[in-house]
């Protein structure tokens, strides 16, 4: 009995060496934190995005499983791995100084690795592993990629008008004083193609990242294209009433530190105009800068684009150029007006804001190599770096 089992035991092992790789090709699928099966066929190319951002990205939940991709789908980050997680958030700073027209050559070895990986079908990139030694480097971040990201509920509110929608939502920074930005604030203008569809509410993990690293933040909300009273010249008044609103709630803590006015997109737009009309008010001295993330500078050449955010814009400032020309005028920021000081940081494939909105005249910039629209709201981005880059110049 024994010599039977001595002879056919190299057998056995030589079949179940065989049937590993085929038992391995049927695991069971990954499963996100919540249990979800990840790997499921996704022919959603977010067709309710298209109405504004046109995000033909399948859902950064569609992870690899056995070397093939779970989504039929030519986008190539679709196989990034997005922690829903805490994340621990640790920065490389020190600024290159900038000036007009300034080429940001963020793009290193590192850099150039993570964009070969997503090129990847069979990647999975964990955005998450980051520490000093290994700088922030994703780029071409995906609005989808904004919903899954670690977020935190405001600490409190305050209106600053009847409207429900006239509301700022404050996070208080975290840690305690030994953080870097500890005591800054940040006031912050969200975008959306100036269109209701779209609140303050997904940016969540920008605010709750900043808020990790000491800053106070107000997220105002504010009247858009399709809310009674939203549109031009109504949304522009909400954010100039709510800047003034945020810089008098800051001041009255005493513990204010520097204040940045930071406005996304069309957001963007309008922080820049609400801070033209303060500058004339002794409320400007409190803003140390101006900081335009892939903000929309000229509405009248933007307005006779063809992307779906473009097509927007005669919705907000009600009909075409040639048929309200000097309300684009008007809605057309000037930077000589503007009293604080002014940057404009932009992706230079940015396929929502052409790079061109960056070049405003008077106007110093930052263009980010490779980057993208809604990369500023990602913690894990290059843009998100030479933002932080940007406010960590200005010492206390």
């Amino acid at each position: 009995m024994k010599s039977y089992i001595k002879a056919i035991s190299p057998i056995t092992l030589a079949v179940l060496a065989a049937l590993l790789p085929a038992v391995n090709t049927q695991a069971t699928p990954l499963l996100n934190e919540g249990g979800v099966n990840n790997n499921v066929t996704n022919n959603d190319t977010h067709a309710s995005d298209r109405v504004t951002y046109d995000d033909t990205h399948v859902s950064e939940r569609n992870l690899v499983s056995g070397g093939a991709s779970s989504a039929p789908s030519n986008d190539t980050h679709a196989n990034s791995k997005l922690h829903a997680g805490p994340q621990e958030l640790t920065f490389t700073l020190g600024v290159t100084q900038t000036t007009p027209n300034y080429k940001d050559t963020h793009t290193n070895d590192a850099n150039l690795s993570l964009i070969n990986a997503l090129n990847d079908t069979h990647a999975n990139i964990d955005v998450n592993a980051h520490s000093h030694e290994i700088p922030r480097t994703l780029t071409q971040v995906p609005y989808s990629a904004l919903g899954v990201l670690p977020t935190s509920e405001h600490d409190s509110q305050f209106s600053y008008g009847d409207d429900p929608l006239q509301t700022v939502h404050v996070w208080h920074g975290r840690g305690g004083d030994e953080n870097e930005f500890a005591g800054d604030a940040v006031i912050f203008v969200h975008g959306g193609c100036w269109l209701n569809a779209y609140g303050y509410d997904h940016a969540k993990g920008f605010y709750h990242a900043l808020a990790e690293l000491g800053m106070g933040v107000y997220a105002m909300e504010y009247r858009r294209v399709g809310d009674e009273g939203g549109g031009w010249p109504g949304s522009l008044e909400d954010v100039t009433s709510a800047v003034k609103a945020s810089i008098e709630n800051i001041e009255a803590t005493g513990d204010s530190g520097n204040i940045y006015l930071v406005g996304h997109s069309a957001g963007g737009h309008l922080g820049l105009l609400a801070a033209q009309q303060l500058s004339s008010s002794d409320v400007s001295e409190s803003i140390k800068q101006v900081i335009g993330l892939a903000a929309i500078t000229n509405v009248q050449s933007y307005a006779l684009g063809e992307n779906s955010c473009q097509t927007a814009t005669p919705q907000f400032m009600g009909g075409m150029p040639t048929e309200n020309k000097r309300e684009y005028q008007t809605a057309t920021p000037d930077a000589a007006a503007i009293k604080p000081t002014v940057i404009l940081l932009q992706g230079n494939e940015d396929s929502i804001v052409p790079e061109h909105h960056a070049t405003m005249p008077g106007v110093k910039n930052r263009i980010i190599t490779n980057g993208g629209h809604f990369d500023w709201l990602h913690p894990e981005s290059t843009s998100f770096d030479a933002l932080l880059e940007v406010m960590s110049q200005h010492d206390k």
